[in-house]
C-alpha cells in the first residue's frame, strides 16, 4: 500500500506548478457533488460562522473552499518530492517576517499556532529553513506511512515531534531552551485534551496543549500561515497573536488562542478547511451540531 501511494504522489509531484489549482477550479463541482457529507459541513459551519451571509455569497464560499482541498491533496506530491529550494521557489515572500525574526531569535522560545488555512502543509516544508522551528505532528495509525511522512517532511532539516508522550517532553524542553515549534491549534483534540471556548460565536472543543505550552514556558506566540495565491505560488503570513493567549486563565487563553485562528482565516476565508467538523462535540445537553 505504501508503495502505491508514494508511486501515486510521484506522479502528482510532475505537475508543473500551476498545474494543482487550475485542475482544481475545474474539478471543484464533481468533487463537491461527490461529496455531499463535506459539502453538508461545509455549509453548516459557514451558515453558523457567518450568519449573515447571504446563500449565493456561502455557496461560492463552499465551492472556492474545494478548490483549496482539492489543491492540498493534489499538491501533497511536490512538498513530498520537489527539492526544498524548488518549493521555497514558489513563496512571494512573508508579510510580517521580521515580526518572526524577533521573536523567534529572542531566546524566550517561540510557539507558532498554524491552524488549517491555505497550503499549511507547504507551510511546514517552508518552515524548514529556520531550522530552530521544531513542527509537531499527529502520528498516522499506520507505521510504514509515518515513516515514509516522516523522510520527506524531514529531507530539509525539519525538526519533528509526534504529539505523544516522549513527543510532548522534547517540545517542552525545546521550547524551553529558546527556541521555536509549530503548532496546530484548531484540531479537535483528543478526549480529555480539551476544553470549550467560542470560536465564531460557537462552543468548539479546543486543545489545551497550546496555553498550557504558554504558561508552562513563557514563550512568546505568533499566528502563522500560508496562503494559496493563482498560478502555484504562496504567500506566508505571520500575525501577532491575540493577547489572552498569556492569560494565566486557561478559558481566556483559549478564547485567545481561537480569535487568532479567526484572524488568519479573515486573510481569505474560502481558504479555510470548512468541510472539517470543527464543531462535532457539543456541551452536554446541546443538539448535534451536524444533525443526526
Amino acid at each position: 500500500m505504501i508503495v502505491l501511494v508514494k508511486l501515486l504522489l510521484w506522479l502528482l509531484s510532475l505537475l508543473p506548478g500551476p498545474a494543482p489549482y487550475a485542475i482544481a477550479r475545474r474539478l471543484a463541482g464533481l468533487w463537491a457533488y461527490c461529496s455531499p457529507d463535506k459539502r453538508r459541513v461545509a455549509r453548516i459551519n459557514l451558515q453558523r460562522c457567518y450568519p449573515a451571509m447571504t446563500a449565493e455569497v456561502r455557496e461560492q464560499w463552499v465551492h472556492d473552499s474545494f478548490i483549496h482541498y482539492i489543491c492540498t491533496v493534489l499538491e501533497t506530491g511536490r512538498n513530498w518530492f520537489w527539492n526544498t529550494d524548488r518549493l521555497e521557489a514558489l513563496c512571494d515572500g512573508i508579510v510580517n517576517e521580521e515580526l518572526l525574526l524577533k521573536e523567534l531569535y529572542s531566546g524566550e522560545g517561540l510557539v507558532l499556532l498554524a491552524p488549517h488555512f491555505g497550503a499549511w502543509e507547504y507551510l511546514g516544508m517552508y518552515l524548514q529553513r529556520f531550522p530552530d522551528i521544531a513542527i509537531l505532528y499527529k502520528p498516522p495509525g499506520h507505521p510504514g506511512l509515518e515513516k515514509a511522512l516522516l523522510s520527506k517532511r524531514e529531507r530539509g532539516g525539519a525538526n519533528m515531534l509526534a504529539a505523544n508522550g516522549p513527543g510532548l517532553r522534547k517540545l517542552y524542553a525545546h521550547v524551553r531552551a529558546g527556541k521555536g515549534a509549530g503548532v496546530l491549534p484548531d484540531q479537535q483534540p483528543s478526549n480529555g485534551q480539551g476544553r470549550f471556548a467560542p470560536f465564531f460565536g460557537n462552543a468548539a472543543l479546543t486543545a489545551v496543549l497550546s496555553p498550557r505550552l504558554i504558561k508552562a514556558t513563557g514563550c512568546r506566540v505568533l499566528m502563522g500561515v500560508c496562503e494559496r495565491l493563482p498560478g502555484g505560488r504562496y504567500r506566508v503570513h505571520i500575525l501577532p497573536a491575540d493577547e489572552a493567549v498569556y492569560s494565566g486563565d486557561l478559558d481566556a487563553a483559549l478564547a485567545g488562542v481561537n480569535r487568532g485562528v479567526e484572524k488568519c482565516i479573515a486573510i481569505d476565508p474560502a481558504q479555510y478547511l470548512w468541510s472539517y467538523k470543527r464543531f462535532r462535540a457539543q456541551p452536554e445537553g446541546q443538539p448535534p451540531f451536524y444533525g443526526r
